[in-house]
């Protein structure tokens, strides 16, 4: 590909997927309740959820800065193959193999007598296998996640990716003007996901002690198993259209610059401790994307770090994997007798720390191999053309 490797953004993404490790961590050791950092303390960590609004947005962006110039004047057969073949090799062969590593783990659980956990396992399903496949699991057509449940976000950037060859000629033509109505748009479309189409979602019987619905603050852009596909579109334009930004060196002046980098972190981080509304702390999203893409002496030391750039190879894995290991070491548990669903062991905040550290560290070997031994080789399998590691890491 002839595209310039933007390497500050690939520790954002790292960094982003770590954050969500933590956020499901803190679930699972709690049982649904903060153990890490209490709420009355901040209400940051409940609200890293929104870390896939950030790889949402990442996604439109790169989306352009890698394959914009396919699809700038037309769309022709030819090049939306070769570009679905690309998108496929990136996604598919890691959700496939978490996907088939979760069904075996939980039919060898069931034949052990580990009794199902609800919140895990009510939409495990064999018609779920079969959505999970299509990636179509996020596209209203269960009643809550199944399986990999974070693989919800891979089913709809898939659409999102199928679509998106159609949308570059249209939205890369605009003027000013139509690109600030598309960018007020995509924030209208976070309010209506709060305001109208939140109270829609619907839970399976078994769940219905979720109050509001699936458990949502009434400020949440947190749908997923229904509605995500909307969630994952207005965050993809609006990367599409911050890359349009970037390409015109808008705001560059002001953003390329490590002390507004830094101002727009602290203030992210004040609107999820504070638990503002969610369109407010995704608005920071955009601004910090470009500030990492335009980058500075300051942005490049820091973002250039070997450690970091290794974190952002890994994400993709990271994302995938933690949950399949969640189940895994929680179903060990479980046959163990070290815990139960009845009665499950909530431990104290010092205690949780150790254990979510150790966790993290599992984490990024298993992703470290998976990346290596799995993602890369698939990718240049499919793709029948030889590419480096970190080529490979040009695509979100």
């Amino acid at each position: 590909m002839n595209a310039t490797y933007l390497s500050n953004l690939t520790p954002l993404r790292g960094i982003a997927a770590l954050l969500t490790v933590i956020y499901h961590v803190d679930l699972f050791l709690g049982n649904g309740a903060n153990v890490l950092i209490r709420m009355e303390d901040s209400m940051a960590l409940s609200r890293m959820y929104l870390m896939v609004d950030f790889f949402f947005i990442l996604s439109g962006f790169i989306m352009c800065h890698v394959y914009g110039k396919w699809f700038e004047e037309s769309v022709n057969s030819a090049t939306f193959k070769k570009f679905t073949i690309a998108r496929f090799a990136r996604v598919y062969p890691l959700h496939l193999a978490t996907l088939l590593f979760t069904i075996v783990l939980f039919y060898i659980s069931a034949q052990l007598g580990i009794p199902k956990n609800p919140v895990l396992q009510v939409e495990n399903t064999g018609y779920s296998i079969v959505t999970n496949l299509l990636l179509l699991h996020s596209m209203n057509l269960h009643h809550w996640f199944s399986w990999v449940h974070a693989s919800w976000s891979i089913s709809t950037e898939w659409w999102a990716y199928m679509i998106f060859p159609f949308l570059v000629r249209p939205l890369m033509k605009l003027n000013a003007l139509g690109r600030v109505m598309v960018v007020l748009l995509c924030f209208a479309g976070y309010v209506s996901i709060m305001f109208f189409f939140v109270p829609l979602v619907t839970l399976p019987p078994e769940l219905s002690f979720f109050v509001p619905p699936a458990g949502y603050p009434k400020d949440s852009l947190n749908v997923a198993f229904q509605f995500g596909f909307l969630r994952c579109l207005f965050g993809f334009v609006l990367g599409m259209m911050m890359y349009r930004g970037f390409e015109m060196n808008w705001g560059k002046k002001v953003l390329g610059n490590g002390y507004t980098m830094l101002i727009l972190t602290l203030g992210l981080f004040l609107s999820l401790h504070f638990a503002m509304a969610d369109v407010i702390t995704v608005s920071f999203f955009p601004f910090l994307l470009l500030s990492g893409a335009y980058g500075s002496k300051a942005i490049d030391r820091i973002f250039t770090n070997k450690a970091l750039q290794r974190l952002g190879d890994w994400s993709f894995s990271i994302y995938l994997v933690h949950q399949p290991l969640l189940y895994l070491i929680t179903n060990i548990l479980i046959y163990t007798q070290v815990t139960n669903l009845e009665a499950p062991v909530k431990p104290d905040p010092l205690t949780s720390w150790i254990i979510c550290i150790v966790f993290i560290a599992l984490t990024l070997l298993v992703s470290f191999l998976t990346y290596r031994f799995l993602e890369v080789p698939a990718r240049q399998w499919i793709n029948r053309k030889p590419k480096t590691l970190n080529d490979s890491a040009l695509t979100s």
